[in-house]
């Protein structure tokens, strides 16, 4: 392969509920991969526009990209759901390797709103494997060399409807043109890299407690980087009124802060813009830029999240979306 390798590399029609599923070429180290839907959005019928939940249209068009590495027997890396998100997750975790802001449809289109109508879009989902974070970024590449993994597939799971983008809404979507594509975009280095798994969950807020814990956050490997997004209400509308503070304690951890020293420390390492909102929104950088140094092991740690609940139980959420780093397993003997 050439030392730079940046290509938009397959292509399927969008079909409403049926899963879009490709297999990544091996070659080289993969910085970033992007799940792009592009083409006509067409609604029409009903007569309720509804309300906008979550990000809205179109980035509720797709509801889960995961991403699984079936891993030969002889491989050191680990094989699994590499990645395991919703577009919302990957699309506010962006906005760290995006000088701090967010981006949604290239255009800006919300789909109107949910009128009826035909919308032209073109939008980027994307998953980083380097991560700018870090002070070698390309260390967490995804490592698509021969011999690494069996196969590596993407698999995008589409929306059968418009609820996944606003509630209340009765209008019909058909989409004649629109289309799924992966993107990505490598580099022919050598050597190893170290595997890194994504993923993000939901923790139901079901009272307010000031010593919440997450029985879903993960518990093997070390955390490198989260991102906390609160969520309020039927909506999902991000919030400032749910955390209050944040309790991390571990083997290499001690951290305690209230939600707005979580932000103000955002702003302050530049990972967002004060330009921007960043409501409802908490980045947590565990490595200070030297992960192979300083991270975070999930064993053990304790996480206690004091929370508000708005809205009532089972009502308001936190969306957390975590990065975990792996080392690399043993060579396997003759």
């Amino acid at each position: 392969m050439s030392f730079r390798d940046r290509k938009n590399r397959a292509q399927y029609a969008f079909q409403p509920g049926v899963p879009v599923v490709f297999t990544i070429p091996e070659g080289g180290k993969v910085l970033s991969g992007r799940v792009i839907i592009t083409g006509n959005v067409v609604i029409s019928g009903g007569t309720t526009n509804g309300t906008v939940i979550d990000e809205g249209g179109p980035i509720g068009l797709i509801k889960r990209i995961t991403v699984t590495a079936n891993r030969l027997s002889t491989s050191r890396y680990p094989g699994g759901k590499i990645v395991d998100n919703t577009p919302r997750a990957l699309t506010r975790y962006a906005i760290t390797q995006h000088a701090g802001k967010f981006v949604g449809e290239l255009a800006g289109s919300t789909l109107g709103g949910g009128a009826a109508g035909t919308y032209p879009i073109y939008l980027s989902i994307p998953i980083f494997f380097a991560d700018c974070v870090q002070r070698n970024q390309m260390m967490t590449a995804l490592n698509m060399d021969s011999g690494t993994y069996q196969s590596v597939q993407v698999k995008v799971d589409t929306a059968s409807d418009l609820t996944g983008c606003f509630t209340g809404n009765d209008r019909l979507i058909t989409n004649s043109t629109l289309m799924v594509q992966w993107k990505d975009d490598r580099l022919g280095l050598t050597g190893d890299t170290t595997p890194i798994f994504q993923e993000d969950h939901i923790l139901q807020i079901m009272a307010a407690n000031s010593r919440t814990q997450d029985a879903g956050m993960p518990v093997d490997g070390a955390f490198s980087s989260m991102l906390i997004l609160a969520e309020q209400g039927v909506q999902h509308t991000l919030s400032d009124a749910i955390v209050n503070r944040v309790i991390f304690e571990g083997a290499s951890l001690a951290f305690n802060e209230y939600g707005n020293d979580i932000r103000e420390q955002m702003i302050a390492d530049e990972w967002y813009d004060p330009s921007q909102t960043a409501t409802g929104q908490y980045f947590l950088d565990f490595t200070d830029g030297f992960q192979q140094f300083n991270n975070c092991p999930a064993p053990g740690l304790l996480v206690q999240l004091d929370l508000n609940n708005p809205s009532g139980a089972a009502l308001d959420e936190l969306r957390i979306y975590t990065r975990r780093i792996f080392p690399l397993l043993p060579a396997a003997s003759n």
